[in-house]
């Protein structure tokens, strides 16, 4: 018997409507229950406070209070929810603030639409997301302040060449066992 997938319960909050019937649509489709639709950041902040989603889907340009005001309320108020950025902006400095306040997620609105019903199923279970390019950036930027070092930077040769000869010597059948 196969175990059934938990159903989440989710509140989009985007300033595009057409955009929020879309996202409903592909959750709903995917068996995740949307409470709530909110077209300002506001409106996300108290829905959050009433229906206490698992997920929030959270824009950042946003009438009446921009999302990361929203995210820091949220938190504040309803820490239980966990916040998905779904924005058009792909900076690191944006996200950089969103997981500094909180977010559990970070995707980019131009991102292939099947990966928000995943990403808002991992971020309910825990795990952290980062929408793939802006992580291919976060990865380059952390090899141009570290580039990648010598063997040498970590062990002496001669030390090396001693560890190899004792894992070859530890591989090797004894053979005083042997009949």
């Amino acid at each position: 018997m196969q175990a059934e997938t938990p159903i989440f319960r989710v509140i989009i909050a985007d300033d595009d409507a057409p955009l929020r019937d879309s996202l409903r649509k592909i959750l709903e489709g995917d068996g995740l229950e949307v409470v709530g639709m909110a077209k300002t950041g506001r409106e996300a902040v108290d829905m959050s406070i009433a229906l206490q989603p698992d997920v929030l889907i959270l824009n950042i340009d946003m009438p009446s209070m921009d999302g990361l005001t929203a995210l820091t309320a949220v938190q504040t108020a309803q820490p239980t929810t966990k916040v998905l950025m779904y924005t058009g902006f792909s900076t690191l400095a944006y996200l950089s603030e969103a997981i500094s306040s909180g977010a559990s997620g970070y995707l980019v609105k131009d991102g292939a639409p099947v990966d928000v019903s995943y990403a808002v199923r991992a971020v309910a279970m825990g795990e952290m997301i980062v929408d793939r390019n802006l992580l291919q950036e976060i990865l380059a930027t952390i090899r141009e302040r570290h580039p990648i070092r010598s063997p040498d930077d970590y062990i002496e040769l001669a030390d090396l060449k001693k560890l190899l000869r004792e894992y070859e010597e530890s591989a090797r059948p004894n053979n005083s066992s042997l009949i």
